[in-house]
């Protein structure tokens, strides 16, 4: 809740890759309150007002996975809305012509979107999600340990590059 707040703040994309660890998080927690109050919450040297308040956070999430059918898959519908709103910007960006670096860093990433889109299956799915899930795999994969190629890290550098720069409009989205 704490991490979540700041984050949301300072950058959208950090926001969701954060979020989809929480999701996992609480699916590794099996949806337990008091497992995630154990494992997660007490960890934080916070108040104890604060310390309910992050697991009333944690209820409600566990709440809203339950109700949209997210307990074991899937990403909760709010954060579902924000990449619709990320991919709805970024199809602007792609369409104005003011926009030339983005439209740079795009075409340097589209034929590794697509690559990660076919990999992937989610082929149903816009840029932004393939893009937030791919990069959310690939820390996946560095915190278990697991070897990347260079060449994977490449594909990657423009794809997080890009992510990057909608982050940045995303924000200055907001706050206009």
């Amino acid at each position: 809740m704490i991490i979540a707040r700041q984050k949301r703040k300072e950058n959208i994309a950090e926001y969701m890759l954060y979020m989809y660890q929480v999701e996992d998080l609480i699916r590794a927690s099996n949806l337990d309150p008091a497992r995630i109050e154990q494992t997660i919450i007490n960890k934080f040297d916070v108040p104890y007002d604060t310390r309910r308040e992050m697991l009333e956070w944690y209820k409600s999430l566990i709440s809203m996975m339950r109700e949209e059918g997210k307990t074991m898959k899937g990403h909760l519908d709010f954060l579902n809305r924000i990449a619709d709103e990320m991919n709805q910007l970024h199809v602007n960006m792609l369409n104005n012509v003011l926009e030339q670096e983005y439209r740079e860093a795009w075409e340097n990433a589209r034929p590794n979107i697509e690559l990660l889109r076919m990999r992937s299956g989610h082929t149903g799915e816009h840029d932004i999600q393939v893009m937030l899930n791919g990069v959310y795999g690939l820390l996946m994969l560095r915190l278990q340990k697991k070897e990347i190629t260079k060449e994977t890290e490449k594909a990657f550098d423009t794809i997080t590059n890009l992510i990057a720069l909608l982050s940045v409009k995303f924000s200055e989205h907001e706050q206009s």
